[in-house]
């Protein structure tokens, strides 16, 4: 059916191609997902050709879309990194040996591998999967499924903590799992439930000291991919602490889609459907947090021998459970690294039976010892002002997305993350009322300063804000005014 199309792209007679493509592409719907997406790479060979790199991403990203094992478009997309971003070029080479089935191809795949392997500017780790385990024996099971069927032979290993589980045949299959696994399967019985900090740091010692470590749960299952598009976010810049994905359940990191919401298996089913049509390379597939929900979490070496060189990695001050997640986060936002939100990244959590208690008196009582420890409530910092944030988002929409925002609310952060998330191109100054305020939401804001907002002296010229984000009672009309251009806007009075 592409016999055509793949005769002019031998011959290089790419404009000739480009109209072969554009007519079999009025039919890709038509087609099946392996024939779209070879239609995919043979678009992205013409775009190469013709010099045109975005249109080349863009076609390499839909034919993902349409088959997320085509180790062509995974080739493609690590020539396309080779000379932007080393360790994502290492990243996407290793996935297209994963899925190549192909003898010669691996051959060159293999022989690409070595030669990036070979320049002492490569930094990518191993991963070290950290499962904390607690009875839920079936979905474990599934757990351990999906990294052995996903993650590419010798990147990985998977290190279990067992909480003491009581449920019948948990410790016969992992133990089986060990003597049997062709990777390195390391198993550790809890004689009893030390709770989440504590079983998660016994676990994260005894993983590969040269290893990124990811927290999982044993009631969390991957989608295809999901691992590799929170590593390419890990590798995104040499500042990256820390990678989360999207879920079905799991705070402030849930798809705001109905059928994707919940915990039971039509909801694994719809988000593992999701998660193939969006686990795709995107132009800004991050949103900067200064907390990621620990049931699953990629943590960078740098920022483990940063934040916990003990391997002490979560608080076991907030032990049984709850906020110890919060508490790494800022930590790892007070050493000066940022954590991204990976919008092409799914992972499916279905809420286990981690330990037995009163839930909302436990979160009651972890969110107080969070307080105490840093003497703030984290719950004030952790959602945007939506109300304010969506209206620039649409006022930015309106012009372009070019827009300059001064908020007088920053806190953490948050505004900017979620305007940013939305919108990129806005440029947003945050001020703070503390520096430890401003020493977090400098991984979220373009620039911040913190002091008293109405004395403070702003680093920014006088009248270049198109938006000035504010509440009256802190903030003065002249200070407000001061601040922006001739026919701006303050939301937020």
């Amino acid at each position: 059916m592409l016999d055509k199309l793949s005769e002019l792209v031998s011959n290089g007679d790419y404009k000739e191609a480009l109209y072969e493509f554009q007519d079999e592409f009025l039919h890709i719907e038509e087609k099946s997902p392996q024939e779209a997406s070879k239609l995919c790479v043979f678009e992205a060979t013409l775009w190469e050709a013709l010099c045109d790199s975005r249109a080349e991403f863009d076609a390499i990203s839909r034919g993902l879309s349409y088959n997320q094992k085509e180790c062509e478009l995974f080739y493609m997309l690590g020539l396309y990194y080779i000379n932007i971003n080393l360790d994502q070029a290492f990243l996407c080479m290793e996935m297209a040996l994963h899925y190549c089935e192909e003898a010669d191809d691996r051959e060159i795949i293999q022989n690409t591998l070595e030669e990036i392997r070979s320049n002492r500017a490569l930094r990518v780790r191993n991963t070290s999967i950290m499962i904390l385990s607690y009875n839920d024996l079936d979905i474990m099971k599934e757990c351990i499924e999906a990294i052995e069927e996903y993650q590419p032979a010798g990147s990985f290993e998977i290190v279990v903590a067992d909480n003491a589980s009581t449920e019948p045949g948990v410790l016969e299959y992992l133990r089986e799992k060990k003597a049997r696994a062709d990777y390195n399967f390391v198993l550790i019985e809890n004689p009893e439930n030390y709770g989440f900090s504590k079983g998660c740091n016994i676990g994260a010692a005894a993983c590969d000291p040269g290893n990124d470590i990811f927290f999982l749960n044993n009631d969390a299952v991957l989608t295809r991919n999901a691992l590799f598009f929170l590593r390419m976010g890990l590798y995104e810049n040499r500042n990256v602490g820390a990678t989360g994905p999207f879920s079905n359940s799991a705070s402030l990191q849930e798809l705001p889609i109905k059928e994707l919401m919940g915990t039971g298996p039509e909801v694994k089913e719809a988000l593992t459907r999701h998660a193939a049509r969006h686990s795709i390379p995107m132009a800004h597939p991050y949103i900067r947090r200064f907390r990621l929900t620990g049931f699953a979490v990629l943590v960078a070496r740098e920022a483990l021998d940063a934040v916990a060189p003990d391997m002490k990695v979560f608080d076991e001050y907030f032990s049984p459970a709850y906020f110890e997640d919060d508490d790494l986060g800022f930590r790892i936002a007070k050493a000066g690294f940022s954590q991204y939100l990976c919008k092409n990244s799914f992972v499916y959590h279905r809420g286990g039976s981690g330990f037995s208690g009163d839930k909302s008196r436990s979160v009651q009582e972890a969110r107080e010892k969070f307080t105490e420890k840093w003497g703030f409530d984290i719950w004030g910092y952790c959602h945007p002002w939506y109300e304010v944030a969506d209206q620039v988002i649409d006022l930015a929409a309106e012009r372009g997305g070019i827009l300059r925002v001064i908020d007088f609310t920053c806190g953490m952060g948050t505004n900017a993350s979620y305007i940013k998330s939305m919108c990129p191109d806005v440029y947003v100054a945050g001020v703070c009322f503390t520096s430890i305020e401003a020493g977090v939401a400098g991984n979220m804001a373009d620039d911040v300063v913190w002091g008293e907002p109405n004395t403070l002296k702003l680093p920014w010229p006088e009248h270049s804000f198109d938006v000035a984000i504010a509440q009256k009672q802190f903030v003065s009309k002249a200070r407000v005014a001061q601040c922006l251009k001739v026919g701006g806007i303050c939301l937020g009075e």
